[in-house]
């Protein structure tokens, strides 16, 4: 599964490689078919392009299918009895259980695959060393991949889970990647391990402490969300969105808006949830501080960014 905002943990492989020195007796192995080198190779890949979609399509419809429908049972079992905690954790504090439950099978996977980690490294080739039967259908293929041309000679050993598919195989949902989901739906951390660290400055250097919003901007913020919570989203469009964005929409569209608004309380609600969290995240400034940029990204909204912008001493909301 992956990411998708950086599949990580390098240690995997080798430990999967290792397992096969203790697989129980009923494990029956057996070199590693062209099917099922064709079929590693394609999930390996699309591991390694950070796409969520790609990796949908190189896992077995079944296995996304069994995702879906047990986690979706496990939110509407805590949503039943008003417990929202692991749907706020996996998709965000302004997710909708009833959007949730709308998803595909590949898009709720897509909306999972930011809270994974997976080992990503590209490969053109990989040789198959070895597939081990694990009951009636699962194939751990042990395989050793070939990188691009100027990405390094090694030779990587690592290993995929296969099912059978047709006349060809499809991946598993790797069992690093069940361990991952059993540790969110239960808010344990993940396992430890050597993760790469992002630093900035020189070694030792003490990261810049976050920027912070600024009395005005919350002022702004609070201002508006009790302007959606009265329901008075003529008054949100016309006082507190920027006058950059009512210049380039026209009277038609800014009247199409508003009228959605008070028609729609989910709108105002996920409207209100932004702000909030707006409110709580730190911001990018920007043009000598005259916009600020937040990264939404993760947070259950339909949208990864939002951006604020100051005109002479007062902020607005610019898009």
């Amino acid at each position: 599964m992956a990411r998708f905002h950086g599949f990580g943990a390098p240690f995997g492989p080798l430990l999967a490689a290792l397992a096969l020195l203790v697989l129980p007796a009923a494990a029956v192995a057996a070199g590693a078919s062209r099917a099922q080198e064709r079929a590693a190779l394609e999930f390996l890949v699309a591991v390694a392009s950070g796409s969520p979609q790609a990796v949908a399509d190189a896992l077995h419809p079944d296995e996304l299918h069994r995702l879906r429908t047990g986690i979706a049972a496990r939110l509407q079992a805590d949503a039943a009895s008003g417990d929202h905690t692991v749907q706020r954790r996996i998709f965000g504090e302004a997710s909708n259980l009833a959007d949730i439950e709308r998803l595909t099978d590949a898009n709720f996977f897509a909306a999972l695959a930011g809270r994974l980690r997976y080992p990503a490294r590209l490969f053109t080739k990989v040789d198959g060393l070895e597939a081990v039967r694990d009951g009636d259908k699962l194939a751990h293929v042990v395989v050793r991949g070939s990188q691009p041309e100027g990405r390094g000679k090694t030779r990587v050993v690592t290993m995929v889970t296969l099912l059978p598919y047709g006349k060809e195989w499809k991946a598993a949902v790797p069992s690093e990647i069940e361990a991952q989901i059993e540790d969110l739906l239960d808010g344990r951390d993940a396992a430890g391990g050597l993760l790469p660290r992002r630093v900035a400055g020189a070694p030792g250097a003490a990261a810049a402490p976050a920027a912070a919003n600024t009395p005005e901007i919350r002022r702004l913020l609070a201002d508006a969300a009790r302007a959606l919570t009265a329901g008075h989203c003529d008054v949100y469009y016309g006082e507190y969105m920027s006058p950059g964005f009512r210049r380039v929409t026209s009277a038609s569209a800014l009247g199409t808006l508003v009228r959605g608004c008070e028609r729609s309380e989910s709108l105002r609600e996920m409207l209100v949830a932004t702000l909030r969290i707006v409110g709580d995240s730190p911001p990018q400034f920007s043009q000598a501080g005259a916009r600020a940029s937040y990264d939404l990204a993760g947070r259950g909204l339909p949208y990864d960014h939002f951006v604020l912008e100051r005109l002479g001493d007062r902020w607005y909301i610019a898009e």
